[in-house]
């Protein structure tokens, strides 16, 4: 009988394991199918196919887009998934697939978008009935690190808009080019039009702007003529609101070091390099005394220096100047055009600390404002102070603005 009850048991364990692994086989089986889904994406204003919409799989990089027909197809994990559709100026929605393999989707526009008030040439108009070329740069920009020209946010904002640093010196206004400029060369700055003034961005605080525009196409910016040939980037900067009336004080503060990693060439192999050059450039040109002022002179890689009065310190070394190599950073090296004589410098081995400098900037800025359905006003209050990265460099900036309005009848 105990063998028979051991027999039995065996029996049982065994059909429980093939049972289990029969059961892993058809859910992994289920799991690695795929579910396909397809369908149309339109438009709630005219009920058009919407072209290049974005369809992705919640949770996943799979995704897709429409085609010229509104149309999509995309394959999907399984019937429990969630589909997130998009499209520029319309409102995202999220669409569980159920398990159908049809879902059609129509989407709303994003009104509050569409409602957004954009300055142009002639005024302001709403968004939804612009249809000129216009790119509105995001404030926060303006917020994100202290600026010593305002211009330098529209670097990478803005689509079409080239903004190149030329200069190290800050406050400089950097190089604005729209859409590859208008001459051979690729240059043409645009129109800057502060407050509906001609002006530039230099000392402009960027604290005192409300918004930026840039008028791109020729319909945009024909309100101002020859002028506007290479666009036009339109400031307005704050002014009062009615309401209570408010003071607010604003402090930035950022550093900037030198790069650790920048190499430099030893002051022996720059005499050496250069010496060496200009009398292969003798010899070439077959004139003895092309540059002879660089290999004798008091120049730079030259031998008649002095510690005196020669802003260089390369010099035939002798028994006068001898001393020098018992101070720190005087050396000296056979000279390469005739070794039988040496030539004494001195090495500034950290080049970098005659270069650069650790730089910090301060931003404050103080404002008033305020109003009622009679007038209002707006004070705003700046003091900016960057020590360039370059040595000797550096930027001091007081900013004042104020603006008012008041209203004596209907009329006025």
């Amino acid at each position: 009988m105990k063998k028979q009850h051991v027999t039995a048991n065996f029996h049982q364990l065994v059909c429980c394991l093939c049972f289990s692994l029969a059961f892993s086989i058809i859910t992994t089986a289920g799991y690695a199918q795929t579910f396909d889904v397809s369908g149309t994406i339109t438009g709630t204003a005219d009920g058009l196919p919407l072209i290049g919409a974005n369809v992705l799989v919640k949770g996943t990089s799979s995704g897709t887009i429409t085609d010229l027909d509104g149309k999509y197809a995309i394959d999907v994990g399984s019937g429990t998934d969630t589909l997130v559709v998009s499209y520029t100026g319309y409102l995202p929605q999220e669409i569980p697939v159920a398990g159908r393999n049809v879902i059609d989707v129509v989407l709303s526009e994003n009104v509050s978008q569409l409602d957004e008030v954009v300055v142009v040439g002639y005024g302001t108009q709403s968004r939804a009935k612009l249809t000129t070329s216009v790119a509105k740069l995001d404030t926060r920009v303006l917020e994100t690190s202290t600026r010593s020209n305002a211009a330098t946010a529209l670097q990478g904002t803005i689509a079409g808009l080239r903004v190149t640093n030329t200069t190290g010196q800050p406050g400089a206004t950097p190089q604005i080019v729209l859409r590859g400029g208008t001459t051979f060369s690729g240059t043409g700055s645009p129109l800057i039009l502060v407050d509906g003034v001609p002006s530039s961005f230099y000392a402009l605080n960027s604290d005192d702007i409300e918004s930026i525009e840039v008028l791109k196409d020729a319909a945009a910016t024909a309100i101002y003529g020859a002028r506007s040939a290479n666009g036009v980037i339109l400031v307005t900067t704050k002014s009062g609101k009615a309401g209570k009336s408010s003071v607010g004080y604003k402090f930035k503060y950022s550093v900037n070091n030198e790069r650790n990693d920048q190499k430099y060439l030893s002051a022996a192999d720059f005499i050496n390099y250069n010496r060496q050059a200009h009398a292969y450039a003798e010899m070439t040109r077959g004139n003895p005394n092309f540059i002879r002022q660089f290999i004798n002179g008091d120049q730079s890689f030259a031998i008649g220096g002095n510690t005196t009065n020669s802003p260089f310190t390369t010099q035939l070394l002798t028994d006068d100047n001898r001393y020098l190599l018992n101070q720190p950073g005087w050396s000296s090296i056979p000279d390469i055009l005739d070794p039988s004589r040496e030539i004494l410098f001195f090495d500034n081995k950290n080049v970098g600390d005659r270069i650069y400098q650790d730089s910090d900037t301060k931003d404050h800025y103080l404002s008033f404002d305020g109003g009622n359905e009679k007038g209002a006003y707006y004070l705003g209050l700046g003091l900016l102070d960057n020590d360039g990265l370059i040595l000797g460099s550096g930027f001091k900036r007081y900013s004042a603005k104020f603006s008012g309005s008041y209203k004596i009848n209907d009329r006025i």
